[in-house]
C-alpha cells in the first residue's frame, strides 16, 4: 500500500488541485491519496468560502480517498503552525509514504536545502540573520539576505557540489522566498525535519495562473496559463468573480473554472446563496470591538499588546473586518496576518497545538475502507469518525481543540443559515460524506 498525504484548504476546490491528485494516483504510483484539509475557516484569516462538507465532497469526487479536518487553531494559523499542524496530523498516521505539495520552484532539493538551515540555525545564520534584522529589515527580508550570505561561503557545506548544486540555489533564493507556495512548502520540509519523520516529501511545479493573479473581466480567453491543455484558475481569482452580481451567467461562468466532476456542486451551492465572504463577519468584529479592551485582546493567537491597543485607539474608523484589517496593516503586519488575528478575537482562539492530537474523518469513499482500517490499526493519534465518541478517545487538551473547531464550525452554520434561510443543522448532526 502505497499512500501520499496532501495539505489543502480548497477554498474553492479548482482544476490545479484535480491535477494534483491526479499526479499522485499516476505520476507517483499512489493506491491512496489523504488530504489534511481547512475547515471552515482558512489561513488567510476568513471563512472558508464553501462549507467544510462540500469541500470534501469536491476532493473525494477529483480522486481523494479520505479527507481529515485540520483544527480550526491550525488551519488560521501562521504558515509555520499550518505546516506543522497538517504535517504532524499526516505523521502521526502512520501509513503515509510522501507529502505532495504545489511549489513555484518545482525542486524539492532546494526547498529541502533551505529547510534545513532554518531548522539547524547554525551560528554564522543566527549572527548574519540578528545583523540584518538589526539595520531595520523585516523578518522576512532579513532571513532572505541571511541566507543568501551563508551560502555564499562554500566552507559552510562538506561533501556537496557547491557549484553544481548550490551556486544555482544560490542564484534563486530571494525568487524562491518571494514566492508564497515556495514559503509553505520550506514549512512542510521544517516540519518533516522537526518530527524527523519518514514520510518524503515531493513537490510539484505549480501550473496555472499566478497565485495573486485575477480573471479579466472582459477577456473571453480568462488570461490562464496553458499546460499540457489544461487550464488552472487559481483559488483567488476563483474567489474574485464572486464579487460581481451573482447571475446565472456569473455562475456558470465560475463553476467552468473548476472540474465537472464538481461544476454542478459548485454552482448549486451559488444557486442556493449557500457561501460565505469576509463581510459575514462584520457585525461579529464591531461587537468583539465594543465589549473587549486592550488587555484582553493580547489573550488571543497572533495579537501583540502594538496591535491590540491601535484596534481600541481606532476602533471609532474600523468598520468592517476587511476594511479594518486593511486600515490596520503595518509595514511590519501583513494585512493576511492581521485577517488571522481578528478572526482569533472572534473565534477565542488563545494558541495553537505544538502538534495535531487526533484526526477527524470529514468523508471517504467506500472502496477507500481499508485505508480507514489500516489507519485505525497503525495510528498513534485517535482516528474520530462520529463527534459523539471523542470524549473517550482524547484527552482534556485534545478534547479542548476540537470544541473549539465545533464551536466555530456552528457559528459558520449559523451565519451561512442566515445568509441562505435554510435551517441550521448543528456539528453533531452532521453526517461523513461517504462515495
Amino acid at each position: 500500500m502505497k499512500v501520499t498525504g496532501i495539505i489543502a484548504e480548497y477554498n474553492p476546490f479548482h482544476k490545479g488541485h484535480k491535477y494534483q491528485i491526479d499526479y499522485c494516483k499516476k505520476k507517483l504510483n499512489s493506491d491512496y491519496v489523504i488530504v489534511a484539509m481547512s475547515g471552515d475557516y482558512v489561513q488567510r484569516g476568513t471563512p472558508a468560502l464553501l462549507p467544510k462538507h462540500v469541500r470534501a465532497e469536491m476532493a473525494l469526487r477529483c480522486g481523494a480517498d479520505l479527507v481529515l479536518e485540520m483544527p480550526v487553531s491550525v488551519s488560521t494559523a501562521s504558515a509555520e503552525a499550518f505546516a506543522m499542524g497538517g504535517v504532524s496530523m499526516l505523521d502521526g498516521l502512520h501509513i503515509v509514504d510522501s507529502l505532495c505539495f504545489g511549489s513555484e520552484y518545482g525542486e524539492v532539493s532546494a526547498l529541502m536545502e533551505l529547510a534545513e538551515i532554518l531548522v539547524e540555525e547554525p551560528e554564522e545564520y543566527r549572527q548574519l540573520l540578528k545583523e540584518f534584522l538589526n539595520n531595520g529589515l523585516s523578518f522576512p527580508s532579513a532571513r532572505c539576505q541571511a541566507l543568501t550570505e551563508y551560502f555564499k561561503n562554500p566552507h559552510n557545506f562538506t561533501g556537496d557540489d557547491f557549484d553544481g548544486v548550490l551556486t544555482p540555489l544560490l542564484n534563486q533564493i530571494v525568487q524562491i522566498l518571494n514566492s508564497p507556495n515556495n514559503i509553505l512548502g520550506i514549512e512542510y520540509c521544517k516540519a518533516l525535519l522537526r518530527l524527523k519523520s519518514n514520510i518524503k516529501p515531493v513537490t510539484l511545479k505549480r501550473q496555472g495562473m499566478g497565485y495573486h493573479e485575477t480573471l479579466a473581466e472582459t477577456d473571453g480567453s480568462d488570461r490562464f496559463s496553458r499546460t499540457d491543455g489544461n487550464t488552472f484558475a487559481s483559488a483567488s481569482a476563483i474567489r474574485e468573480l464572486l464579487k460581481a452580481t451573482l447571475t446565472p451567467e456569473t455562475i456558470s461562468r465560475i463553476a467552468s473554472q473548476v472540474p465537472n466532476e464538481i461544476s454542478l456542486l459548485l454552482a448549486s451551492s451559488l444557486q442556493r446563496n449557500e457561501f460565505l465572504t469576509e463581510d459575514a463577519l462584520d457585525p461579529l468584529l464591531s461587537y468583539c470591538i465594543l465589549k473587549e479592551n486592550a488587555d484582553s485582546f493580547c489573550s488571543y493567537l497572533d495579537v501583540s499588546r502594538d496591535l491590540a491597543e491601535r484596534i481600541i485607539n481606532r476602533s471609532n474608523e474600523l468598520n468592517g473586518f476587511l476594511q479594518a484589517a486593511s486600515f490596520l496593516k503595518t509595514k511590519e503586519l501583513t494585512q493576511s496576518r492581521i485577517q488571522r488575528a481578528l478572526l482569533h478575537i472572534i473565534l477565542g482562539i488563545r494558541e495553537v497545538p505544538a502538534t495535531v492530537p487526533y484526526a477527524r474523518v470529514l468523508g471517504f469513499r467506500r472502496e477507500s475502507s481499508t485505508l480507514l482500517k489500516e489507519i485505525k490499526d497503525s495510528s498513534s493519534i485517535p482516528l474520530i469518525t462520529k463527534l459523539a465518541d471523542a470524549n473517550s478517545l482524547l484527552d482534556e487538551s485534545g478534547r479542548s481543540f476540537l470544541y473549539e473547531t465545533v464551536f466555530s464550525s456552528n457559528l459558520y452554520e449559523k451565519l451561512l443559515c442566515q445568509k441562505s434561510s435554510r435551517n441550521f443543522v448543528h456539528e453533531y448532526q452532521k453526517q461523513i460524506v461517504i462515495l
